[in-house]
């Protein structure tokens, strides 16, 4: 009984920390407004189906926005749980407007070739192993925050090219939103060689969820903050 009992620890104790390394599933609701008017919503969820995860985010402008622009984003990583990471797969990132549409789809072939469509023209692309999509990027630093470190930049696939994103942790911060008050740890993304930026509040008590997401680049400022989440 004694050896039954080793032999199940011994493999919990493998299993566990790969598990554990992972965020949880759920699912979020976001206001987005930029300048103090409210735009529309993004809805996002992180689903985990055996060692595949699928996760989507959709952004609908709404009100007088969506009168004027009709702005709807569709945005959907797909792949594999491989020690512990999550591995892109597939992506695809669908905008569309009253002005124009545009659409940014690939696959990895192998874990360093790409191959895909942006606006309809093809590409192919030699990456470094590890690299990732754009909107896989929170999750990324969902987790690495909760295994106490953040890498100092991460390689990412974004309309047919592959760009680094820097990473810089700010420290903690209180923050309200819509959903509440949380203690955050405060991260700020610039694509290198880039004056845009993005700051996101990971929210320990929701298993650092971002919370407030802020955009700023020579448009202005897009500020998208949570209203609803649920663990799945």
């Amino acid at each position: 009984m004694k050896i039954i009992n080793y032999i199940i620890l011994f493999y919990i104790s493998i299993i566990s920390p790969q598990l554990y390394a992972l965020p949880n599933a759920y699912s979020a609701s976001y206001k987005v407004s930029k300048s103090g008017l409210l735009l529309g919503s993004m809805q996002v969820s992180l689903v985990y189906q055996g060692n595949q995860y699928y996760y989507h985010k959709l952004t609908k402008a709404s009100g007088v926005a969506a009168i004027l622009s009709g702005d709807t984003l569709v945005e959907n990583s797909s792949g594999r749980i491989q020690d512990g990471q999550l591995i892109t797969l597939k992506y695809l990132r669908h905008h569309k407007s009253k002005r124009k549409v545009q659409k940014d789809e690939f696959i990895f072939k192998t874990p360093t070739l790409v191959q895909g469509t942006f606006n309809q023209q093809a590409y192919q692309l030699n990456v470094p192993q590890g690299t990732s999509d754009l909107s896989l990027l929170e999750v990324k630093l969902m987790q690495d925050i909760a295994k106490g470190g953040l890498h100092h930049s991460y390689n990412i696939v974004d309309r047919g090219k592959l760009k680094q994103y820097l990473v810089r942790k700010l420290g903690q911060a209180d923050i309200e939103v819509p959903m509440g008050k949380y203690t955050c740890e405060k991260v700020r993304i610039s694509p290198k060689n880039k004056s845009q930026h993005t700051t996101v509040w990971l929210a320990k008590e929701l298993n650092f969820v971002p919370v407030r997401i802020l955009h700023e680049d020579d448009d202005g400022k897009l500020d998208i903050r949570l209203t609803n989440y649920r663990a799945k």
